[in-house]
């Protein structure tokens, strides 16, 4: 393989994972990154320390300039959320879902809650500057994931780190004799994925049991976590589990049914869960002891 200089623009945990998987630490001559918002986890502070333990360049976001990688040969793109405004032949997006499906944002916690049986990376080519097109560009390679529930959201990306690595190990392959050869998306077949904030957080009791407990699955750690309302306060629901539904005339979403050991079974659109872990806004255990209360 021919010795080629590479910049990485990564951050949040799925560009910590692709740095941590990244096939040819010494080929790294410069590594971009930010802070990210909304998060149990300090992304930039792992990415901090993979760049000192391998002796990498790291440079913020705000600070950067397009001279400081001027003399990359690639430059590889991996959890990052900003459109590039200028990209040339050398840049190499790693995107989390199978293109075009899922361009966007969010995609794999998007494929987990509508249940979708495979997940995956897809290693495309920017084009810059709309929003309108983002992730639309022409596909180096993509690397399939089959995913078996229940799976959690820090699961999968542990299952996307390994494949980061494999594409990132192909990309440097190619590029090493020859120019990356990337073929169209067709773009009947685009799906889109939107931004999510805090609203998004919020269970919808009415879904089955089953589509919540993909819900919640999807947006634990590295997330904040899906939350409702109990008693006037806020509850972080961690983990759930399917549990005896029983044939309720008067269903009622929300209501819990049972509260035996201080673990609530609550009532859903169909089906029943039993809350396993929970916590309060201030982390702390989440304390279940009322029976005559609903989640809102």
């Amino acid at each position: 393989m021919v010795a080629k200089k590479i910049a990485l623009f990564v951050a949040g945990p799925k560009g910590a994972s692709f740095l941590r998987h990244f096939p040819d630490s010494e080929a790294v001559m410069l590594v971009v990154s930010y802070e990210s918002k909304g998060l149990r986890h300090d992304a930039l502070a792992e990415i901090k320390s993979i760049c000192g333990k391998n002796g990498h360049r790291l440079m913020e976001r705000k600070d950067v300039r397009p001279a400081d990688y001027a003399s990359a040969d690639l430059v590889i793109m991996a959890g990052w959320q900003w459109i590039a405004a200028e990209v040339d032949q050398r840049f190499v997006v790693f995107h989390d879902s199978l293109l075009p499906r899922l361009r966007g944002f969010n995609p794999t916690v998007t494929a987990l809650i509508a249940g979708d049986a495979e997940i995956g990376v897809t290693a495309f080519s920017p084009v810059g500057g709309d929003p309108a097109i983002a992730d639309s560009g022409p596909v180096f390679g993509q690397e399939r994931i089959p995913i078996q529930y229940p799976v959690t959201i820090k699961a999968a990306y542990e299952h996307l780190g390994g494949a980061y690595g494999r594409l990132a190990e192909r990309v440097l392959q190619a590029s090493s004799s020859a120019p990356l050869s990337f073929t169209p998306q067709d773009a009947k077949h685009a799906t889109y994925s939107l931004w999510r904030d805090e609203d998004d957080y919020r269970v919808d009791w009415a879904a089955s049991a089953e589509q919540i407990r993909r819900f919640v699955d999807a947006v634990g750690w590295p997330y904040m976590g899906a939350k409702s309302m109990l008693a006037g306060r806020e509850i972080r629901i961690d983990r759930v589990e399917p549990c005896r539904d029983l044939p309720f005339v008067n269903r009622c979403p929300g209501k819990i049914w049972s509260l035996a050991g201080g673990v609530p079974e609550v009532v859903c659109g169909s089906g029943m869960l039993r809350i396993v872990e929970a916590h309060e806004s201030d982390r702390s255990s989440a304390k279940f002891t009322s029976l005559r209360a609903r989640f809102a």
